[in-house]
């Protein structure tokens, strides 16, 4: 299937451009990007522009393959790959949809401009928790594609992180949360009372670098014991034995960060991020809550018009 890879930016995620950018001229698709005039101060208005932005792209270039800029194609996108498709995840039993990676065309119009109308409904919540509602209402035909946050091992095409093994066609890391992980935290898992945010940011930023990074994590540990007195630069992160500090190598040394903070291993890491009962989540209780208006959802309305063209088998238009 032909496609364009589509993206827009922020300026303060420009950085993130030119690896995308050279991965598709490597793989020979074509790349368009727009950057936004200012950064977002609200994310969620910066999650909600991708709405709009995808009306536009289907329209312009038919099929698009919506990659969130700080996506790496590792290898080629398989030819199975077929519109509407987007990644889905698994953990703790819940299960989830996430448009960070997104194939469209122009035939999925009034999908968008539903999400869109919903995004509206639902301005304190994430586009990723409206698409997840609707998708389900509907049952939206999306072909998913499995992506795995920490299993080095995984079979998944898609990871969450800057590591990849034999398996990886996409690479989707999370290093972009650096500056500010307590706003991502906020918009995915809700309000919550913060004590000791300073301590709570160096936390955050401990499962960022447990997620992402594609070295190894002993040999990390042997050098930051060591106390030399220079920096070291591995796997894309630069680390500080002599202050036991580090960062990924964007953020170096504005916003280097202490080593020493929990968790300390990979394994403790992996277990707290997984521990939380799915119910109580943020994202389940939130989508459970989303209703849609009699308009939509009653006989003759967009949400049945939609099933009866999946049903006949078409798409609608």
């Amino acid at each position: 299937m032909a496609f364009t890879v589509v993206t827009y930016h922020t300026p303060d995620f420009r950085h993130f451009v030119t690896g995308l950018a050279a991965d598709c001229a490597r793989h020979g698709y074509t790349f368009y990007c727009e950057e936004t005039k200012s950064n977002y101060q609200n994310l969620i208005h910066a999650f909600d522009h991708k709405i709009g932005f995808l009306q536009r792209m289907v329209k312009k270039f038919g099929t698009v393959l919506w990659l969130d800029v700080e996506c790496r194609i590792v290898l080629p996108v398989p030819q199975g790959w077929q519109s509407p498709l987007i990644t889905s995840y698994e953990i703790c039993g819940e299960q989830g949809l996430s448009s960070g990676v997104l194939m469209l065309g122009e035939e999925h119009l009034p999908f968008l401009l539903l999400w869109e109308k919903y995004a509206k409904k639902y301005p304190r919540l994430p586009d990723d928790f409206v698409l997840d509602f609707l998708t389900n209402a509907i049952d939206y035909p999306f072909q998913t594609v499995p992506f795995e946050f920490h299993d080095r091992s995984t079979t998944s095409p898609v990871v969450r992180g800057q590591w990849k093994n034999q398996s990886t066609i996409l690479q989707h890391p999370t290093i972009n949360r650096w500056p500010d992980p307590l706003k991502y935290r906020r918009a995915f898992n809700g309000p919550q009372r913060m004590k000791q945010q300073q301590n709570l940011i160096a936390r955050q930023r401990k499962y960022l670098y447990f997620r992402n990074f594609s070295g190894d994590f002993e040999e990390v540990m042997q050098v930051m014991e060591s106390g030399e007195n220079q920096w070291w630069e591995y796997a894309d992160w630069i680390f500080s034995p002599v202050d036991w500090t580090y960062a990924p190598a964007f953020y170096w040394p504005q916003q280097a960060e202490q080593f020493n903070v929990k968790p300390f291993t990979f394994q403790k890491a992996v277990q707290q991020k997984d521990e939380q009962p799915p119910r109580t989540r943020f994202r389940s209780v939130a989508i459970g809550r989303m209703t849609l208006d009699p308009t939509d959802g009653g006989k003759g309305g967009m949400v049945s018009r939609m099933k009866d063209w999946f049903v006949q088998g078409g798409t609608p238009s």
